[in-house]
């Protein structure tokens, strides 16, 4: 039986205080952080100054006396068999470290989401921007395919220059905006599934960083938590399209279907890109064999391909059905599967039934050399370049799933060693999932898009997930694919397809599937106008590899949102529909079905209209910017960079040129 500990208004003292009023009060110059008793909990209050940053309640869950710990250790107290530490780890920061050997003990901590936004969390698949509007109830902090957990990093961070970042140790519940978590994110800590039963303790560790604003605060978690990557995809795949078989063609591939659509795209003038060969192309599912049947002249059908200078990518995943009995023979016999705590190494996931299926434990270094050796085969037989690595969230795994190393850092752990051995197949690979792997200089892609206009997984949902994966330190986004991926029958349409691919101009690379010749029966030309925004993509793409560059080196985003260059400007700080690329192009993509205009708002600067040329001095809203199919709207601030004004100017030029706008 859990217990819960619910904290009482039971506080004995054996040492003064500051004040009548507090526990605990912290400082480090102007920036303080105070404990104190309120409604029978400890309540938190972090300033600056006289500026509030941050306010909670401690010890939500906690209900026996509070006392001091032995042998007068500061700030350090007794609840029941949980012990309470608060201490000051880093500059302008704050920790508080609950701990336990009882493994039946619960310990929450919550914190108050107004009068503030807040940015970070988790990926979801209503992706809300700020995170203050987002809805979670008891969601464990592992890698997840329920609602695109994807990419999970335990930050919170929010408008008033405070972030908050529990440790990775911890087994953590979020819950935000519930029954009992209204207008809160609460953080507790237990050992229940997913968690191992194994586990000797539990704790509730996280750091409370200050800064003067939410930009200095983000580049305070940069620094001391998220990190930096340590280098960035290849330029190919940066300046020229991805171009993938999956949406189009789905599973209908073959050596035909390959060869029919490389040179379709370059009949239509795409050369030098990335080709990828997606979904049933094996034996069976985890042989990674080429099905004969299929693909008798793979080895001839890559050099076909290649021919038109794309390089050849090939998905892979993690799994083994059980189908294919041959491999899940060999992997069984050597131990190569994630058990559960019962013993069954049985799962499922979207290419197979329920127990059909099993996971690779890469946490075991002879599954991964033995996973990355056949995959050298299939390079080295066929040509092939890269890999697109699907999968790796940690939910795919039997459950409660049984790994190597620190039980503390599981199940997570999993998609961890499994994503760092992706990585060593260098530059143009792409994988969908993160945690902790902020450092490795690969595409994080992005999960899967639907083909419609909504925040709940559509086309604005791209610009919200592209601020998240940045300010949770994963700066190399792939975006999706242009248009969505046509499920449930609902392939994009002719101004979908476009709008989508304007939004996605100013991200880090374009993916297509379904092609703009695919749009022949409408009123506009979308292989023109699809032309006109790759050509821009290109234009730009040495900006887009600059700003990479400058992640690497400070770890700024690479596409912010837009009050990263006016943190305290309190529009700016709401927007969810316009990003920046570095810190000088920002990006307002139209996104309503049927639209022709969009309000746009410029912060602090002097702005420069990338389409006709006017110049704008911000802050300023331009209420319906005319924004016609052919036009997304975009503007170039003059920073004072001299190199930067110049190569913005000299692209600005070619830009105007190519649609006919008078230099």
């Amino acid at each position: 039986m859990r217990r819960i500990l619910t904290l009482c208004y039971v506080l004995i003292w054996t040492a003064p205080v500051t004040k009548a009023e507090d526990i605990v009060l912290l400082k480090q110059n102007e920036v303080s952080l105070r404990l104190s008793p309120e409604q029978g909990r400890l309540g938190l209050t972090v300033s600056d100054g006289e500026t509030i940053k941050l306010k909670g309640k401690i010890g939500v869950r906690a209900s026996e006396p509070f006392t001091p710990c032995d042998g007068g250790v500061k700030n350090c107290f007794m609840v029941g068999d949980g012990m309470l530490q608060v201490s000051t780890h880093l500059d302008y920061g704050f920790t508080i470290h609950w701990s336990t050997n009882n493994t039946r003990t619960e310990f929450e901590d919550c914190f108050d989401l107004d009068p503030f936004h807040w940015y970070g969390g988790p990926e979801q698949i209503m992706q809300f921007w700020p995170i203050e509007k987002l809805t979670l109830i008891n969601f464990a902090n592992v890698l997840q395919e329920n609602q695109h957990g994807a990419v999970i990093e335990p930050y919170w961070l929010n408008s008033a220059g405070a972030f908050i970042f529990v440790d990775h140790k911890v087994p953590l519940f979020i819950s935000q905006n519930g029954d009992e978590s209204e207008r809160k994110v609460c953080f507790s800590a237990k050992v229940t599934s997913p968690y191992p039963p194994t586990r000797k303790r539990v704790t509730l560790a996280y750091t409370i960083g200050i800064k003067e604003n939410v930009r200095e605060a983000h580049l305070h978690a940069v620094k001391d938590f998220l990190g930096k990557p340590t280098g960035h995809p290849n330029y190919k795949i940066i300046e020229r399209p991805i171009w993938s078989t999956w949406a189009r063609y789905k599973r209908d591939v073959n050596d035909e279907v390959l060869r029919a659509f490389a040179k379709e795209i370059a009949d239509n003038g795409y050369t030098n890109g990335q080709f990828e060969i997606d979904d049933d192309w094996e034996d069976c599912y985890g042989a990674l064999t080429f099905r004969s049947s299929k693909f008798a002249n793979i080895s001839k059908t890559v050099d076909y391909i290649k021919s038109f200078n794309f390089t050849v990518s090939l998905w892979v995943h993690p799994f083994i059905n059980t189908d294919c009995v041959g491999h899940l023979s060999v992997a069984r016999d050597r131990g190569y599967l994630v058990k559960n705590f019962e013993g069954s190494d049985l799962t499922r996931w979207w290419n197979s039934a329920g127990g059909k299926a099993t996971h690779l434990d890469f946490t075991k270094l002879e599954v991964r050399e033995w996973f990355a050796g056949r995959l050298k085969s299939l390079q080295k037989n066929y040509g092939i370049d890269s890999f697109k690595f699907d999968a790796g969230e940690t939910s795919w795994a039997p459950t409660i799933s049984q790994l190597q190393g620190d039980e503390e850092t599981m199940p997570n752990v999993l998609s961890e060693d499994y994503l760092r051995m992706c990585a060593e197949f260098g530059d143009l690979i792409e994988v969908r999932s993160g945690w902790r792997t902020q450092d490795l200089p690969i595409f994080v892609r992005m999960l899967d898009r639907d083909s419609h206009w909504t925040l709940f997984n559509g086309l604005h949902s791209l610009i919200t997930t592209l601020l998240q994966m940045n300010m949770n330190g994963y700066t190399m986004v792939l975006p999706d694919l242009i248009g969505g991926n046509g499920y449930h029958n609902q392939k994009p349409s002719a101004e979908l397809f476009v709008r989508w691919l304007q939004a996605n101009t100013f991200m880090p690379s374009i993916q297509f599937s379904f092609v703009p010749w695919d749009f022949t029966e409408t009123k506009f030309s979308v292989t023109e106008i699809s032309r006109k925004f790759i050509d821009l993509h290109q234009k730009y793409a040495p900006h887009i590899k600059t700003q990479m560059e400058r992640s690497i080196k400070e770890g700024h985003p690479v596409n912010a949102p837009i009050w990263w260059i006016s943190p305290n400007d309190t529009i700016a700080l709401t927007i969810d529909s316009e990003f920046l690329l570095g810190e000088d192009i920002l990006v307002a993509p139209v996104i309503k079905e049927g639209a022709t205009s969009r309000d746009v708002y410029l912060p602090a600067g002097e702005w420069v209209d990338g389409n006709n040329g006017s110049t704008y001095k911000g802050p300023i809203e331009l209420k319906n910017y005319p924004a016609p199919i052919d036009v997304l709207p975009y503007f170039i601030r003059n920073s004072g960079s001299a190199n930067l004004v110049n190569v913005i100017t000299i692209l600005f030029m070619i830009t105007v040129t190519y649609v006919g706008i008078p230099v």
